[in-house]
């Protein structure tokens, strides 16, 4: 008798069933809350991971002047756009647009500008520069991928980039018609469930994919203020960008990427 030890057929009717499973099953409770979940201190959690050679540190919010863009200014410039137009950003307009996407905006805090469940925050976020950018500016003046830490505020080396293997990350450049060619960056939105899933259990996963819809609402109306144009993406290769960052092997998975131009 033949033993079948993998399945690959694509049986749509029965995956299409398994978001309904994990809904159901991570459903919050008044039990799960008030005497399952520990009480833990609202401050960014200490990670573990090694030190890595900072190549900037991204200004607190308050400290870049307001040029006067408006709230209205940015809903109506908002749109999803392949048009990457932009000339290259220069570090000054960059590490504006960082900030006001998910910097700092409270000092005495270090609170940032984008909500997270008990203010845990398990979305780490990379960044991915593109042909077009690599040697252009001093904040990707070399081929890495680069990771944002929230704690130092510092854009940190992850690990090396071939700026070739960019448009095989998603299947709109791999297979389809787009290309990140004129692109600057791709941000990756990983969600590392390690803290929150001690006080939140089930509910991790869902608040991880809500942290990062509020980082990426911020990215695309901050991006009118400098004419830039910015895709979100959901069908992306996850392993291959795991690889590409290093992660591979660990409990992050990559949840969400934007590419920005």
């Amino acid at each position: 008798m033949e033993t079948i030890l993998w399945n690959f057929r694509e049986e749509a009717d029965q995956k299409a069933k398994l978001y309904e499973f994990y809904h159901l099953n991570s459903e919050h409770t008044a039990r799960t809350q008030s005497f399952n979940a520990p009480k833990m201190d609202y401050k960014l959690p200490e990670t573990k991971e090694e030190e890595r050679e900072a190549v900037w540190s991204i200004p607190y919010l308050e400290d870049i002047p307001d040029d006067g863009f408006t709230l209205k200014d940015a809903l109506m410039k908002r749109r999803t756009s392949w048009d990457f137009h932009r000339e290259v950003l220069t570090d000054d307009e960059l590490e504006k647009y960082l900030a006001y996407s998910f910097g700092v905006n409270d000092k005495k805090q270090n609170l940032l500008t984008y909500p997270s469940g008990g203010r845990l925050y398990p979305v780490e976020i990379y960044l991915i520069p593109t042909e077009k950018t690599v040697g252009k500016n001093k904040i990707f003046a070399k081929d890495y991928c680069l990771k944002y830490n929230p704690r130092t505020r510092q854009l940190e080396k992850q690990s090396r980039l071939d700026t070739d293997r960019v448009d095989t990350l998603i299947s709109a450049t791999d297979i389809g018609p787009f290309t990140f060619s004129k692109a600057q960056f791709l941000v990756c939105l990983t969600g590392s469930p390690e803290v929150m899933k001690k006080k939140y259990h089930a509910l991790t996963y869902r608040l991880m994919h809500d942290e990062c819809g509020h980082i990426g609402q911020n990215m695309m109306l901050a991006a009118g203020m400098l004419n830039l144009c910015v895709v979100p993406l959901g069908g992306f290769f996850e392993e291959r960008i795991r690889q590409l960052l290093n992660i591979a092997g660990t409990e992050k998975r990559v949840l969400y990427v934007l590419a920005v131009g």
